[in-house]
């Protein structure tokens, strides 16, 4: 208990000293053990218990109390590092608030100081004015009790006073004066631009009116100049131009541009009159006097058109009647002008109405490619069929005469169907001699009705048998080999040449469409084409042909039709 005491006033006394402890002494050159030991020993300074003699085993307690000691001086140094750089950014915290204070007060000093020495200038002449009418009562009051004028001596008291504190008067007008100039300043201002500004318009030396800009006097100056070509011969000079004068002016007291025109061309001319002017599709076509009497030739015009049975009847161009006044020579007689019209299509009269029909729809063809079938191979697996539908339209005519036709409801009465053509893309890759048939023919035409010309027969003698069947039916290969053509001819229209590759060859003519290509292996059986009546045929059939060895031979015992 008494060691653990001591320890404790050691370490107590080791803080105190912290600042003067000096790190070990660097241990004299040996093993690591002996350095370790130089440490623990100096750790253990402050401790009770002696040191342990030369090669004595250094106890357990005295190692772990000395790396007790070693962490404690660690904490102890840390902590004492943060309190002295926590001072020292106090005192850096002071000195910028320090500078900050004398930098502000540098600044607003001199500024604070004028506008209070500007608020005593301008509360001292009322700070006198109402004590000087305080003391001007007292001396009144004191002069009544003496007997005198009370009403003569408050007057002396404040001329001698207004007389004393003058000058006060004279520092308040200083500030005064100014800020009441500005605030004149300011008010003026506002109110200008607050203000609605026109332009006065003078010409020939006679006020005219009142315009928002010199636009409208150039927009004006047009509309004149496009009412006078409309007159031959008639001409506008420009001899004065007008004097613009900026005032203020009520917006409503402004001219716009087509009454502006009116008053130039009074102060132009004195050869003028009030007419209507014709404008057509944006175009001033020329000017009448009697209004009326055009809209009554307008009317009968497009009555003509108007039987009754029509939606809607109106003027293809829009026609506008614009009264004002016109130079004289430049208004025409009503019906010259309606005469010009006629001659002309500006008159033009578009009709609408609603017609219901219907049509037919064309079928559409659509080609397919297929690698089922060689290239070059082209032929109908979907023959088209047109179709058909109901149309509720707007029908427009100009004059009589339809221009367009917009659908506005369409209903399908019979679906079109399109018509399909396979197109083969498959490369050819067989040559003669590569297939062989079995010699064993089968019927070409399996939907066959009857049988017309034979072999030999006419003059000159038939080339092969005539195989009567639908149109469309199928035309199969009699015996697998190879196609050697396939095409147009202008007697056997479409056909197809097959070797056999066993001495035989076969022909089909007179087909409506062919299903393989030159090059193209076939089997037996294979659909080659469909019957038809292409070429020098006078029905649907198909004349087929045989050869052997080159030679043409009669093909009915083979196909067993005797």
């Amino acid at each position: 208990m008494n060691q653990n005491t001591s320890g404790n006033s050691d370490v107590t006394q080791s803080t105190i000293q912290f600042s003067a402890v000096k790190l070990p002494e660097t241990p004299p050159a040996g093993t690591n053990a002996s350095a370790a030991k130089h440490i623990i020993k100096t750790l253990q300074r402050g401790q009770n218990e002696l040191p342990p003699t030369k090669g004595e085993k250094l106890p357990v307690r005295v190692v772990f109390n000395a790396i007790g000691q070693l962490l404690y001086r660690v904490g102890l140094q840390a902590e004492y590092g943060f309190i002295r750089t926590g001072r020292f950014l106090h005192r850096i915290n002071r000195v910028l608030a320090r500078s900050a204070k004398a930098l502000l007060s540098f600044a607003i000093g001199p500024l604070a100081a004028l506008f209070v020495s500007i608020g005593r200038d301008l509360a001292a002449p009322f700070c006198q004015f109402f004590i000087g009418i305080r003391n001007a009562f007292r001396a009144a009051h004191a002069e009544a009790e003496a007997g005198g004028s009370a009403k003569k001596a408050g007057m002396d008291y404040l001329k001698s006073g207004l007389r004393s504190y003058s000058h006060l008067i004279l520092n308040a007008l200083r500030y005064l004066l100014p800020a009441g100039a500005l605030c004149l300043f300011v008010f003026t201002v506002q109110s200008i631009l607050g203000s609605s500004f026109s332009l006065g318009v003078s010409y020939n030396g006679d006020f005219l009116v009142f315009i928002e800009n010199e636009n409208v006097w150039d927009s004006a100056e047009k509309l004149v100049q496009e009412r006078v070509v409309a007159s031959e011969g008639a001409k506008v000079e420009w001899e004065e131009h007008p004097v613009f004068e900026l005032r203020l002016v009520d917006p409503a007291a402004r001219t716009n541009v087509s009454e502006l025109a009116d008053k130039i061309i009074t102060a132009s001319s004195s050869q003028i009159m009030r007419a209507v002017g014709i404008r057509i599709n944006g175009e001033l076509i020329g000017m009448v006097q009697d209004g009326q009497a055009i809209q009554n030739l307008l009317a009968e015009h497009l009555a003509q058109y108007d039987d009754g049975t029509h939606e809607s009847v109106d003027f293809l161009y829009p026609i506008e009647q614009i009264p004002g006044v016109y130079f004289t020579n430049s208004v025409s007689d009503t019906q010259t002008v309606m005469d010009t019209l006629e001659a002309s299509d500006l008159l033009s009269v578009k009709t609408m109405d609603t017609i219901e029909y219907n049509e037919t729809v064309e079928y559409t063809t659509e080609n397919v490619e297929s690698d089922q079938f060689d290239k070059g191979v082209r032929f109908v697996s979907q023959r088209g069929r047109n179709g058909s539908q109901h149309v509720v339209a707007r029908e427009t005519r100009v004059n009589g005469e339809v221009i367009s036709v917009e659908p506005l409801e369409v209903t399908v009465l019979k679906e079109m169907v399109p018509r399909v053509v396979t197109v083969g893309t498959r490369k050819p890759t067989y040559t003669v001699g590569s297939v062989v048939g079995n010699g064993t023919m089968l019927f070409p035409v399996p939907q066959l009705s009857y049988i017309t010309t034979r072999f030999g027969q006419g003059r000159p003698a038939h080339r092969g048998i005539d195989l009567c069947a639908p149109a469309g039916s199928p035309v199969l290969a009699v015996d697998s080999g190879v196609v050697v053509e396939a095409g147009s001819h202008w007697s056997w229209g479409n056909y197809v040449l097959i070797d056999h590759g066993n001495g035989y060859t076969t022909r089909y003519a007179h087909c409506t469409s062919l299903m393989v290509a030159p090059g193209s292996a076939v089997s037996a059986g294979q659909q080659i084409g469909t019957v038809g009546r292409t070429g020098v045929a006078s029905g649907n059939h198909v004349h087929f042909e045989l050869t052997s060895g080159g030679r043409l031979i009669d093909p009915a015992p083979y196909l067993g039709v005797g």
